[in-house]
């Protein structure tokens, strides 16, 4: 391994975190449209924002299982010990919602009264969660409503992580003598030394 390639992280995971990242963001937006449509548009929407969510399920357990399997890159020189100790909150807490949001959507769906099958991407049929579904109506109506709401919420979260994320990233980015983008992008040009 090249020096300059110790301070990046392997590829497996720098594309992990973008296509987590990027199908996490359209899930957001998604979200946001969905409930303002109705009929068939709201149903294929609906089946589209399921699917994105399992997906990104899926690959963050990968993304947990490639992580046990290497040592992140060190820190930039400069970095103070509260900001390491943010950008780890930060971290753990997007582990968080990678995985809180598509399991909370999933009791939701499995909770739900209407019983509506979920197909991920039109193809693959994708189970509800068993003991869910034998619930009473009243229990589903319940549970459906109060995890719905800690849905929501973890989306509300989820801004706030994002913007902390790429505000911190930028910052040392634009004001430190290294490059911490090289750290994730896919981009060789991105130099880990600034020249002086």
């Amino acid at each position: 391994m090249r020096p300059h390639e110790r301070s990046r992280y392997p590829a497996r995971a720098i594309i992990l975190h973008w296509m987590i990242a990027l199908l996490l963001i359209a899930n957001l937006v998604i979200g946001l449209r969905m409930e303002a449509l109705a009929g068939m548009d709201q149903f294929r929407v609906f089946q589209l924002h399921k699917s994105i969510g399992i997906t990104v399920l899926l690959l963050t357990l990968i993304r947990i299982a490639i992580r046990l399997s290497y040592t992140a890159p060190p820190y930039p020189d400069g970095v103070a010990g509260w900001q390491r100790m943010l950008s780890k909150t930060v971290h753990g807490a997007f582990y968080g919602i990678m995985l809180g949001l598509p399991l909370t959507g999933w009791i939701v769906v499995s909770a739900s009264p209407l019983n509506i099958p979920t197909v991920l991407f039109n193809m693959i049929p994708w189970p509800d969660i068993g003991p869910l579904t034998q619930l009473s109506l009243a229990k589903k109506k319940a549970l459906s409503g109060t995890v719905g709401d800690v849905h929501v919420l973890l989306t509300y979260l989820t801004y706030g992580l994002i913007a902390l994320h790429v505000t911190g990233a930028l910052k040392h980015q634009f004001s430190g003598p290294v490059s911490v983008l090289y750290r994730m992008l896919p981009l060789s040009f991105l130099r880990k030394e600034r020249p002086s």
